[in-house]
């Protein structure tokens, strides 16, 4: 099964007016060594980056589903409810954070930190946010619970190539195909350090996707482990 989620390319353009929709991309070819390679904390090794935490938490859990052709897609999904499609890894996304890690490991540790980080909040996803910042003098996305202060090892999801350090707002736009007109997309602004800085609340991104997905089937998140062998 796969979802109707619109699948994220590398040639989107972000304005005011901007909507998600379909582009065509060029896939990295397995060849090719992108300039200054992203970095993952070390401790994310793929091989154990199947979410983990209280196994008697019952809120929102996240799971990486296979999508076909190469893609993935990191999927939430509240008790009852229907799964919802957050991310879609594919290989043309390379070109924000390089190719050292396969859309399938990419999904699986950003996933497991989604879990963390929400279990860290007491299930609250409102008080779970995406955001950018700063670790180790690198620009990096990161996932943020009520225990963080700000962008750390342990949360970051991805560090930024340099070319795209300098925007990483729209890198992080692009990344949950939102938009910057206001809370429609689930985008709130902070000022800090005289610049202002895109903040998204995950409840939000969930709330926007559940009402723009039209009726589908869509495998469910339990049965995550079947469809990954190996895992």
């Amino acid at each position: 099964m796969k979802f109707s989620a619109t699948v994220l390319a590398t040639l989107i353009a972000v304005s005011a007016g901007w909507h998600p929709s379909m582009v065509r991309a060029v896939p990295v070819e397995s060849g090719d060594n992108p300039p200054n390679p992203p970095t993952i904390p070390a401790s994310d090794n793929p091989s154990d980056s199947e979410p983990t935490g209280d196994e008697s938490y019952n809120g929102t859990k996240f799971a990486c589903v296979s999508q076909g052709n190469g893609k993935w897609a990191t999927v939430g999904q509240r008790p009852g409810g229907q799964p919802i499609p957050v991310i879609i890894w594919t290989q043309s996304a390379s070109k924000y954070f390089g190719s050292q890690f396969a859309p399938e490991n990419r999904c699986q540790i950003v996933t497991r930190k989604f879990n963390t980080a929400v279990q860290e909040s007491g299930g609250r996803l409102q008080d779970v946010l995406l955001t950018s910042g700063n670790v180790n003098g690198q620009v990096v996305i990161c996932v943020i619970s009520d225990r963080d202060n700000g962008c750390q090892d342990k949360n970051t999801l991805f560090t930024l190539k340099p070319e795209n350090a300098k925007n990483p707002d729209k890198v992080l736009s692009q990344l949950l195909e939102i938009s910057k007109k206001g809370s429609e997309g689930g985008v709130i602004t902070e000022t800090r350090s005289s610049r202002q800085r895109v903040t998204v609340k995950l409840s939000d991104v969930l709330a926007a996707r559940r009402s723009s997905s039209s009726p589908v089937k869509r495998p469910k998140v339990q049965n995550n482990r079947r469809n990954q062998p190996g895992l």
